[in-house]
């Protein structure tokens, strides 16, 4: 009983030993040791003597790599055995050494697991024992844009100047009181004006003696009856009897008599179309004029109210003519105003329009006229910026172990939204590429400490203008602000140069501002690093 139990397991084992050897799973990789972002291909390969449904793990699986891309399953037949593969296609922006866990596919009934992998991904390589330092490149002009905004705003300007110096006497010139004529006056000058233009008897007579009804009526509607011009002869005169009678008015009887017979002449000649000989027609001028006399003279004199009150009338006239004047320039200056705004803010977009009429002082910093190439440090690193940088005499911001701080110079602008750092370190000892990472985290550490937070992390080779190669180091973060004590975002970038025993870096921190951003691609496009004098 017991050889036949025996036997029966001894089969058992042989038929389980045969199904698992009959399956097998190889991992391959590229490589183990990768730069940051490089790519590298892991691939699982399943040999089996039969073609079960088989499962590849996900991207999920991959918890320490990024999973660039997932290739189409594979499946080639040879001697008789299936071979199935599966192909992934990794990557890693961060510096450091990652395992690769245990890989699970599922063969059926059967699930095998590969092989964990040790991946290391490092920061860029550079020899430290050929690193080059160049000769500088000739200055070049950081390229600062919307210069043609200014052109333009001088072109409204002086449009603006120009029109105001030509209109300056109606718009702001004083214009001195004058009084209108009196009526006496004015009867006096359009009876001058009537006897300049000459009596025909058989042309133009209406019209003669119709202004010089309109004359002495006028005149009297304003001096003496204030019905005069749309009264009758009979009614005019009627009234001026009851005036003499009254004695509002010293009136002559030869004043009304003359008064009668000349209005009585217009009235023929308006409506019996009479033509008086042209002998009669001057005398008639001359006895108006010697009418509007006589009643001038005998007219009271203003008293000081109605002059006060005629004066004041006169002045509010003036007032009134002048702010027309004025409300005038204002809406022409400020239509040439808007629409130079309107048009630049097309051409230029309005934020930029705005922030310059406003003096943004950051944009103000960007468009400084002359920006300042130089050298920091022996050799050190020559950048370009609005402003020179300040050496640093005090304890230095970034320090580190075994090493000495050669110098350290600092920018901050008005409100400290934006810093810039030029650091040179030398270390007693060569620098390892192994150590690369260590001093760039070191320097993460020490902005972080500047206030600082929410660090996001990224990396990449850089090239400077004369082809010295360097790590940059940039993201964005969080910091306080100095004038509202709020958390703003912002952006920081460190650029890093080893040689063999020194470590030169660019560290940029600022408020995520669009001319703040322009001046820090412009500081950074402009480093260059300076080769020693032999």
């Amino acid at each position: 009983m017991i050889n036949n139990n025996f036997r029966i397991l001894i089969i058992l084992f042989i038929g389980v030993t045969t199904s698992i050897m009959s399956q097998k799973l190889v991992t391959s990789i590229d490589s183990t040791s990768i730069f940051i972002g490089e790519e590298i291909n892991y691939k699982l390969e399943v040999y089996s003597d039969s073609l079960p449904e088989i499962k590849f793990p996900d991207s999920e699986s991959f918890t320490s790599m990024e999973v660039l891309k997932i290739y189409d399953t594979d499946t080639i037949v040879s001697n008789d055995k299936y071979i199935v593969s599966k192909k992934y296609a990794l990557t890693n922006f961060d510096a450091a050494s990652y395992i690769l866990p245990k890989q699970k596919v599922v063969f059926g009934d059967t699930t095998l697991f590969s092989d964990s992998k040790k991946i290391e991904v490092k920061l860029v390589e550079v020899d430290t024992s050929k690193q080059g330092l160049y000769d500088i490149k000739p200055i070049f002009n950081t390229n600062r844009e919307h210069n043609w905004f200014r052109y333009i705003s001088y072109l409204i300007l002086l449009i603006i100047t120009v029109f105001i110096y030509i209109y300056r006497n109606k718009i702001f010139g004083k214009k001195e009181f004058k009084y209108e004529k009196s009526p006496y006056q004015k009867a006096k000058d359009d009876i001058n004006v009537l006897i300049r233009s000459g009596y025909a008897a058989d042309k133009g007579v209406k019209g003669y003696y119709s202004k010089l009804s309109f004359i002495i009526r006028n005149f009297l509607e304003i001096k003496v009856f204030d019905h005069s011009l749309e009264s009758t002869t009979d009614e005019l005169l009627y009234e001026l009897k009851r005036i003499k009678s009254s004695g509002e008015l010293k009136l002559t009887t030869s004043t009304l008599n003359n008064l009668h017979q000349i209005l009585q002449t217009a009235d023929l000649v308006k409506f019996a179309k009479y033509h008086p000989d042209e002998d009669i027609a001057k005398k008639d001028i001359e006895k108006i004029k010697i009418i509007v006399d006589e009643i001038n003279d005998i007219l009271p004199e203003p008293t000081i109210e109605e002059l006060k009150k005629d004066y004041e009338f006169h002045q509010k006239l003036l007032k009134q003519e002048r702010s027309k004047k004025i409300k005038k320039a204002i809406i022409v200056f400020t239509g040439i105003l808007v629409s130079g705004i309107l048009i630049s803010s097309i051409l230029f977009g309005f934020t930029y329009v705005k922030d310059t009429i406003l003096r943004n002082d950051n944009l103000i910093l960007l468009e400084t006229k002359n920006w300042v190439t130089t050298e920091y440090g022996a050799p050190g690193i020559t950048i370009e910026t609005p402003e020179v940088l300040t050496r640093k005499l005090s304890e230095p911001n970034f320090k580190y172990l075994n090493s000495a701080n050669l110098s350290e110079f600092s920018f901050k602008n008005n409100d400290n939204s934006m810093q810039i750092y030029v650091s040179n370190t030398k270390f007693n000892d060569k620098i390892k590429p192994e150590d690369f990472q260590k001093y760039i985290d070191y320097s993460l550490d020490i902005i972080e400490t500047m206030g600082l937070s929410n660090i996001v992390v990224k990396y990449e080779n850089f090239t400077t203008a004369n082809e010295a190669e360097g790590i940059r180091v940039y993201g964005s973060a969080n910091f306080m602000d100095s004038n509202s004590d709020k958390i703003i975002s912002g952006k920081y970038s460190i650029l890093g140069f080893f040689t063999e025993n020194e470590f030169k870096q660019l560290i940029i921190i600022q408020k995520d501002d669009i001319y703040l951003n322009d001046i820090t691609d412009n500081v950074i496009s402009s480093v260059e690093l300076i080769k020693k004098q032999q």
